[in-house]
């Protein structure tokens, strides 16, 4: 993984599974899964993706408004390594009472259905899941107290 300054529009961090970058004060993490990826590399990776969020994107005085984490090209399902993760971010992003919106393929129900349990369940006020890209922007712009 390697990191980059913060400049509007620029990539802030990156791997073979994710690109995390900036998008005015959003933060916005494509997630990307190629073919014939083992269990272990994703589940480091969603592993290490969350981290990069909950520590640079999610506390106070970082300047950013609220996250998306788009998966639309990620994984079908969360294994409990990842499921574990995207735990900790929800947490994170209630805690931080910054909004935390995924956005997930259409064709993805054991996903969303899965993260919809995960953001009711660690972050009922903070976190929504959608498949509707402008839902997922709109939710950045929620007033959260």
């Amino acid at each position: 993984m390697r990191h980059v300054a913060r400049v509007d529009g620029s990539i802030l961090t990156e791997s073979e599974f994710f690109e995390i970058r900036s998008e005015g004060r959003v933060v916005r993490c494509s997630v990307r899964v190629p073919t014939r990826t083992p269990p272990a590399a994703g589940a480091a990776a969603g592993r290490d993706m969350c981290d990069w969020l909950i520590q640079n994107a999610l506390p106070p005085r970082r300047g950013w408004l609220g996250v998306i984490v788009d998966t639309r090209n990620g994984p079908s399902v969360l294994g409990p390594v990842t499921r574990s993760a995207a735990e900790r971010l929800v947490q994170a992003a209630e805690t931080a009472k910054r909004p935390l919106a995924v956005l997930v393929s259409t064709s993805a129900v054991a996903l969303l259905e899965q993260f919809s349990s995960v953001s009711r369940s660690c972050g009922p006020t903070c976190s929504t899941v959608t498949t509707d890209p402008d839902a997922a922007i709109g939710w950045m712009s929620r007033l959260i107290r």
